[in-house]
């Protein structure tokens, strides 16, 4: 029996669910799926486009989200940007964790969608609606004399044997009443013409996909030029997504696409590539209301292989059938994979989006302030610091204070609120390309297309680390050694401690009195009891001295910058960085950590993730 990991839960199954979605488990051992690719230790169980499974003596399915054409354009956009991540990491190159330039390309017109636009100009396609090529067929009616212009061969014969036709008989012969008579009919249904007729059905699918496909796109290179002026955006939130964005495209580029909007700054709107793909899906559709296409369109079933008569290559206009039949035909190969094929795609992408994801949480770190001394290790300042690791089965887990935090990427637009739910009391965050309000809380929209991917990240890191640190308040010390209490009141001119017995409550951080400690246990450092005490209390003055850093940015504030308040609850509004943060206590009792930025007007800028990101956090503990 194959056994498997459950990426969301953490833990080892025997048997596969019915139903699960692509990525979630990972074998245990190697095995066969569909009969058709091998699964490796480790590896993802994931989809090879039949939405089916077959491993051993377990069958099931694959879940996804119900696939309109707008999720498709939109998942073909995602799946081609982290392709093109993966591409760059692999040559070495800059790589953005947004859409990359390289996507420019695809708001140009194709190769095939310039030819529809020249045959589509020269009118062919509308000259063989108007006039198509007949076949012209005789058939044998029997009809009044009257009525016959040309009489069939085996009229006679008919006449000969069929009296009740007769007028009147002769003594030469007869007078026919009716007689066999051959009658002409102009067939359309040829096949030129039902190649003509699928190839605008065709032709219309392709053009509603990538209509929806740069649309998608210019909104989204619209939103990212949005954020260069925006207002009502807080400044830093503004520079790092811009930033961000600019980094997958290169300088030429740019200049490039400054050139280019210099010189297209005269062209009419209904000639950019949307407004000619739009123009073109409209003369289609006035095609498929012509007769030819009326009489033809119903179960109709023309081969991909065209087979080329003299009509289709060397007509004056269905020639330009056969051309954009095959150019379309090129446009589908990608298309026209097997099983194995798509199975071994989708594995590369699955490994693909790991990789970004561990390098988006890289990111993160950095921008949080932290340094990558060594590979995987990381800290902030010399207080915090965070160790990162990516296992086996493709999870990334922060370390820090043996503390975890893990990270589940998978690359699915399904998420299930039970599922994600469970992952809330083992510290397990899913990393998906899914949108789900109803599961936001335990599952990131980690994707080239969302401008917030590092931001969610960077506010579920810092809430992760500084639930941690808060810790440290109002951290009592009991059974202090008599002589150490005497001495730490001697010292206490900043009221850094508050007395109570034998107990000391830290109030305010004292790591600029440590020497002074030092130097007290080297003058004690026969009596055990104060050396480990006074151990005790510089570990916990190294502690509380991390609520001097900024946990947005990791800036560290100067300690007369503290400013106390009851309830062990403190402020610092004067830091070196265009932050403030602060602990309050609530009706409740409970306690709740703020952190906002420094000089905002706008009080509702503080509330709104998409105005403020990760520059304004609450956290309750």
């Amino acid at each position: 029996m194959i056994t498997w990991y459950d990426r969301f839960k953490g833990k080892v199954i025997k048997q596969l669910p019915e139903n699960i979605a692509p990525g979630r488990y990972a074998a245990q051992e190697s095995c066969i799926i569909n009969r058709h690719s091998n699964i490796q230790q480790d590896d993802f169980l994931i989809s090879d486009g039949t939405e089916k499974f077959h491993i051993g003596s377990q069958v099931g399915s694959f879940i996804h989200n119900e696939k309109s054409e707008q999720v498709e354009a939109e998942l073909e956009i995602i799946e081609s940007a982290i392709l093109a991540y993966q591409e760059a990491v692999d040559l070495g190159k800059d790589s953005s964790f947004l859409i990359p330039d390289k996507l420019l390309a695809r708001l140009e017109l194709t190769k095939f969608e310039e030819l529809l636009v020249d045959v589509l100009k020269k009118g062919h396609l509308q000259e063989i609606a108007r006039r198509p090529r007949m076949e012209l067929i005789y058939e044998e009616h029997l009809v009044p004399v009257s009525r016959a212009k040309k009489v069939a061969g085996s009229a006679n014969a008919h006449l000969a044997s069929h009296s009740e036709c007769w007028q009147t008989r002769t003594l030469t012969g007869v007078i026919p009443k009716q007689i066999l008579a051959l009658e002409s009919e102009d067939q359309l249904n040829i096949y030129e013409n039902r190649v003509y007729v699928k190839l605008l059905g065709n032709i219309e699918q392709y053009l509603l996909k990538r209509i929806l496909e740069v649309k998608r796109l210019e909104e989204i290179f619209a939103k990212a030029e949005s954020f260069k002026n925006a207002e009502g955006i807080y400044f830093e939130l503004r520079e790092s997504i811009f930033t961000l964005w600019g980094e997958g495209f290169a300088p030429d580029e740019v200049d490039k696409g400054k050139d280019d909007e210099d010189k297209n700054d005269d062209k009419k709107s209904d000639e950019t590539t949307l407004g000619l793909l739009t123009k073109m899906l409209k003369k289609v559709r006035t095609l498929q209301h012509s007769s030819l296409y009326l009489k033809l369109t119903h179960n109709i079933h023309v081969p991909l292989k065209l087979n080329m008569t003299n009509v289709l290559s060397h007509d004056q206009h269905y020639r330009h059938v056969a051309r954009l039949w095959n150019s379309w035909l090129d446009t589908q190969q990608a298309n026209n994979l097997d099983p194995k094929q798509i199975f071994e795609r989708n594995k590369k992408l699955a490994n693909s989006y790991l990789q970004y994801c561990c390098d988006l949480v890289k990111r993160t770190l950095h921008e949080l302030g932290f340094v990558e001394l060594t590979p995987n290790s990381f800290e902030r300042n010399g207080a915090q610091s965070v160790s990162l690791e990516v296992t086996g089965v493709g999870e990334i887990i922060l370390n820090s204070s043996g503390q975890n935090l893990s990270f589940v990427p998978c690359f699915t637009n399904y998420t299930y609120v039970s599922d994600t739910e469970l992952m809330e009391n083992s510290r397990r965050v899913l990393l998906s390309i899914s949108a789900n309000e109803e599961t936001e809380k335990y599952n990131l929209c980690t994707s080239p297309i969302n401008f917030y991917s590092l931001e969610q990240l960077a506010i579920l890191i810092s809430k992760w680390l500084a639930s941690q640190v808060v810790q440290a308040l109002g951290n009592t010390l009991y059974k202090v050694p008599s002589a150490l209490i005497r001495f730490l009141e001697s010292i206490n001119t900043k009221q850094h401690w508050q007395f109570e017995n034998n107990s000391v409550t830290i109030i305010k951080p004292f790591i600029d009195v440590k020497p002074k400690l030092l130097e007290f246990k080297g003058e004690h450092k026969k009596d055990v009891s104060i050396a480990r005490a006074i151990d005790v209390v510089t570990e916990a003055a190294e502690r509380f001295e991390e609520l001097l850093y900024c946990p947005c940015c990791g800036v560290k504030a100067d300690e007369e910058q503290w400013v106390s308040r009851d309830d062990n609850c403190f402020a610092i509004r004067n830091s070196n960085c265009n932050h403030v943060w602060e602990v309050n206590r609530k009706a409740d009792g409970s306690k709740v950590l703020k952190v906002l930025p420094r000089n905002v007007v706008d009080g509702e800028l503080l509330d709104d993730f998409e105005r403020a990101g990760r520059f304004s956090i609450s956290l309750d503990f």
